[in-house]
Protein backbone atom coordinates (compact mmCIF):
# COMPACT_ATOMS: atom_id res chain seq x y z
CA UNK A 1 0.00 0.00 0.00
CA UNK A 2 3.18 2.36 1.05
CA UNK A 3 4.36 1.75 -2.68
CA UNK A 4 0.95 2.37 -4.33
CA UNK A 5 1.19 5.94 -2.57
CA UNK A 6 4.30 6.45 -3.57
CA UNK A 7 3.60 5.48 -7.61
CA UNK A 8 0.52 7.53 -7.97
CA UNK A 9 2.08 11.02 -7.68
CA UNK A 10 4.96 10.35 -9.52
CA UNK A 11 2.91 8.53 -12.21
CA UNK A 12 0.68 11.94 -12.39
CA UNK A 13 3.77 14.43 -12.41
CA UNK A 14 4.90 11.57 -15.28
CA UNK A 15 1.18 11.95 -17.08
CA UNK A 16 2.13 15.94 -17.74
CA UNK A 17 3.71 15.40 -20.72
CA UNK A 18 4.78 18.13 -23.48
CA UNK A 19 5.59 15.94 -25.92
CA UNK A 20 2.66 13.85 -26.19
CA UNK A 21 0.56 17.27 -26.05
CA UNK A 22 2.67 17.97 -29.39
CA UNK A 23 1.80 14.53 -30.64
CA UNK A 24 -1.71 14.89 -30.12
CA UNK A 25 -1.82 18.24 -32.10
CA UNK A 26 0.11 16.33 -34.69
CA UNK A 27 -2.53 13.43 -34.46
CA UNK A 28 -5.76 15.22 -34.57
CA UNK A 29 -4.23 18.32 -37.03
CA UNK A 30 -3.73 15.39 -39.59
CA UNK A 31 -6.67 13.33 -39.94
CA UNK A 32 -9.04 13.70 -42.59
CA UNK A 33 -12.59 12.49 -41.05
CA UNK A 34 -13.52 11.35 -37.34
CA UNK A 35 -12.89 7.85 -38.16
CA UNK A 36 -9.72 8.82 -39.78
CA UNK A 37 -8.70 10.18 -36.46
CA UNK A 38 -9.87 7.32 -34.24
CA UNK A 39 -7.76 5.37 -35.88
CA UNK A 40 -4.84 7.54 -35.55
CA UNK A 41 -5.37 7.78 -31.90
CA UNK A 42 -6.00 4.42 -31.07
CA UNK A 43 -2.63 3.81 -32.70
CA UNK A 44 -0.94 6.64 -30.73
CA UNK A 45 -1.97 5.18 -27.18
CA UNK A 46 -1.32 1.82 -27.95
CA UNK A 47 1.95 3.09 -29.14
CA UNK A 48 2.42 4.87 -25.95
CA UNK A 49 1.42 2.17 -24.13
CA UNK A 50 3.96 -0.06 -25.64
CA UNK A 51 6.65 2.63 -24.86
CA UNK A 52 6.23 2.82 -21.40
CA UNK A 53 6.26 -0.79 -21.19
CA UNK A 54 9.73 -1.63 -23.16
CA UNK A 55 10.96 1.29 -21.48
CA UNK A 56 9.69 -0.68 -17.64
CA UNK A 57 10.85 -3.62 -19.19
CA UNK A 58 14.11 -2.35 -19.93
CA UNK A 59 14.70 -0.64 -16.74
CA UNK A 60 13.94 -3.65 -14.28
CA UNK A 61 16.31 -5.96 -16.60
CA UNK A 62 19.28 -3.67 -17.37
CA UNK A 63 19.11 -0.55 -15.45
CA UNK A 64 18.50 -1.70 -12.05
CA UNK A 65 20.98 -4.46 -12.57
CA UNK A 66 23.45 -1.72 -13.45
CA UNK A 67 22.83 0.76 -10.55
CA UNK A 68 22.38 -2.83 -8.29
CA UNK A 69 25.67 -3.30 -9.27
CA UNK A 70 27.06 0.15 -8.55
CA UNK A 71 25.20 0.63 -5.25
CA UNK A 72 27.03 -2.62 -3.96
CA UNK A 73 30.63 -1.17 -5.30
CA UNK A 74 30.11 2.07 -4.44
CA UNK A 75 30.06 3.80 -0.51
CA UNK A 76 26.99 5.54 0.71
CA UNK A 77 28.46 9.30 0.71
CA UNK A 78 29.00 8.54 -3.32
CA UNK A 79 25.87 7.44 -4.21
CA UNK A 80 24.64 10.36 -1.94
CA UNK A 81 27.83 12.65 -4.52
CA UNK A 82 26.11 10.89 -7.64
CA UNK A 83 22.18 11.66 -6.50
CA UNK A 84 22.94 15.36 -5.53
CA UNK A 85 24.44 15.13 -8.96
CA UNK A 86 21.35 14.18 -10.79
CA UNK A 87 19.43 16.35 -8.84
CA UNK A 88 20.82 19.47 -9.79
CA UNK A 89 20.77 18.39 -13.26
CA UNK A 90 16.83 17.66 -12.66
CA UNK A 91 17.00 21.42 -11.37
CA UNK A 92 18.82 22.97 -14.03
CA UNK A 93 16.81 21.17 -17.03
CA UNK A 94 13.57 22.26 -14.82
CA UNK A 95 14.88 25.69 -14.64
CA UNK A 96 15.76 25.89 -18.29
CA UNK A 97 11.83 24.66 -19.08
CA UNK A 98 10.35 27.35 -16.48
CA UNK A 99 12.54 30.56 -18.52
CA UNK A 100 11.93 28.98 -21.75
CA UNK A 101 8.54 27.01 -21.76
CA UNK A 102 6.89 26.07 -25.46
CA UNK A 103 4.70 28.62 -26.90
CA UNK A 104 2.77 26.77 -30.14
CA UNK A 105 1.82 23.60 -31.08
CA UNK A 106 2.72 22.12 -34.61
CA UNK A 107 0.38 21.56 -37.29
CA UNK A 108 1.34 18.67 -40.10
CA UNK A 109 -0.50 16.56 -42.49
CA UNK A 110 -1.20 12.96 -42.82
CA UNK A 111 -0.36 11.37 -40.29
CA UNK A 112 -0.71 7.39 -40.92
CA UNK A 113 -1.80 4.94 -38.05
CA UNK A 114 1.47 2.89 -38.09
CA UNK A 115 3.55 6.12 -37.61
CA UNK A 116 0.96 7.05 -35.01
CA UNK A 117 2.13 4.44 -33.13
CA UNK A 118 5.58 4.76 -33.83
CA UNK A 119 5.10 8.35 -32.31
CA UNK A 120 3.39 7.33 -29.72
CA UNK A 121 6.26 4.47 -29.07
CA UNK A 122 9.00 7.05 -29.13
CA UNK A 123 6.96 10.27 -27.44
CA UNK A 124 6.55 7.64 -24.02
CA UNK A 125 10.04 5.97 -24.25
CA UNK A 126 11.43 9.58 -24.56
CA UNK A 127 9.56 10.89 -22.00
CA UNK A 128 10.58 8.23 -19.64
CA UNK A 129 13.78 8.20 -19.92
CA UNK A 130 13.89 11.54 -19.20
CA UNK A 131 11.42 11.57 -16.72
CA UNK A 132 13.51 12.34 -13.05
CA UNK A 133 9.27 10.94 -11.60
CA UNK A 134 9.72 7.63 -13.87
CA UNK A 135 13.46 6.89 -12.32
CA UNK A 136 12.09 7.33 -8.87
CA UNK A 137 9.18 5.20 -9.54
CA UNK A 138 11.42 2.44 -10.27
CA UNK A 139 13.34 3.57 -7.13
CA UNK A 140 10.36 2.20 -5.42
CA UNK A 141 9.60 -0.89 -7.26
CA UNK A 142 13.06 -1.69 -7.18
CA UNK A 143 13.14 -4.13 -3.91
CA UNK A 144 9.94 -5.25 -4.60
CA UNK A 145 8.96 -8.97 -6.27
CA UNK A 146 7.45 -9.20 -9.96
CA UNK A 147 3.84 -9.49 -8.92
CA UNK A 148 3.96 -6.11 -7.37
CA UNK A 149 6.00 -4.93 -10.05
CA UNK A 150 3.75 -5.56 -12.88
CA UNK A 151 0.26 -4.90 -10.49
CA UNK A 152 2.27 -1.18 -10.10
CA UNK A 153 3.61 -1.02 -13.86
CA UNK A 154 0.05 -0.93 -14.59
CA UNK A 155 -1.06 1.94 -12.25
CA UNK A 156 1.83 3.44 -13.69
CA UNK A 157 1.24 3.27 -16.95
CA UNK A 158 -2.73 3.76 -16.47
CA UNK A 159 -1.87 7.24 -15.20
CA UNK A 160 0.86 8.40 -17.17
CA UNK A 161 -1.62 8.10 -20.37
CA UNK A 162 -4.61 8.87 -19.19
CA UNK A 163 -4.53 13.03 -19.28
CA UNK A 164 -3.71 12.08 -23.27
CA UNK A 165 -5.75 9.66 -23.17
CA UNK A 166 -8.67 11.84 -21.77
CA UNK A 167 -7.83 14.56 -24.23
CA UNK A 168 -7.78 12.41 -27.64
CA UNK A 169 -11.42 11.48 -26.06
CA UNK A 170 -12.43 14.78 -26.15
CA UNK A 171 -10.88 15.48 -29.29
CA UNK A 172 -12.71 12.28 -31.45
CA UNK A 173 -16.34 13.87 -29.86
CA UNK A 174 -15.58 17.04 -31.80
CA UNK A 175 -16.53 18.77 -34.78
CA UNK A 176 -13.19 20.15 -36.89
CA UNK A 177 -14.21 23.53 -35.65
CA UNK A 178 -14.62 22.68 -31.93
CA UNK A 179 -11.39 20.68 -32.03
CA UNK A 180 -9.64 23.77 -33.78
CA UNK A 181 -10.58 26.03 -30.46
CA UNK A 182 -9.37 23.21 -28.33
CA UNK A 183 -6.21 23.44 -29.72
CA UNK A 184 -5.99 26.75 -29.37
CA UNK A 185 -6.73 27.19 -26.17
CA UNK A 186 -4.36 23.86 -25.45
CA UNK A 187 -1.92 26.70 -27.10
CA UNK A 188 -2.89 29.25 -24.66
CA UNK A 189 -2.47 27.44 -21.22
CA UNK A 190 0.94 25.67 -23.14
CA UNK A 191 3.71 28.33 -21.65
CA UNK A 192 1.61 28.22 -18.16
CA UNK A 193 1.07 24.27 -17.91
CA UNK A 194 4.82 23.47 -18.53
CA UNK A 195 6.06 26.00 -16.11
CA UNK A 196 3.65 24.28 -13.28
CA UNK A 197 5.12 21.14 -14.52
CA UNK A 198 8.67 22.85 -14.53
CA UNK A 199 8.31 24.23 -10.99
CA UNK A 200 7.28 20.78 -9.75
CA UNK A 201 10.08 19.27 -10.97
CA UNK A 202 12.21 21.40 -9.51
CA UNK A 203 10.81 21.14 -6.10
CA UNK A 204 11.34 17.65 -6.35
CA UNK A 205 15.04 18.37 -6.85
CA UNK A 206 15.26 21.03 -4.17
CA UNK A 207 13.96 18.10 -2.15
CA UNK A 208 16.50 15.19 -3.57
CA UNK A 209 19.57 17.66 -3.49
CA UNK A 210 18.67 18.23 0.31
CA UNK A 211 18.33 14.84 1.12
CA UNK A 212 21.40 13.81 -0.82
CA UNK A 213 23.40 16.79 1.35
CA UNK A 214 22.30 15.72 4.66
CA UNK A 215 23.41 12.35 3.83
CA UNK A 216 26.72 13.43 2.56
CA UNK A 217 27.11 15.57 6.16
CA UNK A 218 25.98 13.00 8.18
Amino acid sequence: MKSLVSIIPLAAVDSVNVLALLAVSYVWISAASRWSYIRTAVAFVVGGICGLSLTLAFSFTVILDIIHRALDALSGTVVAVIGLLIALAVIAVASRGFITPPLSLPVHKKVHPVLAFILGLITWAAQSLTSAPFYGAIAVMAKLGTPERLGLSVVFVVIALLPVAALLGALALCSQEAGHRLIVRVESILPAASRVVSAILIVAGVVGAVFAIVKILA
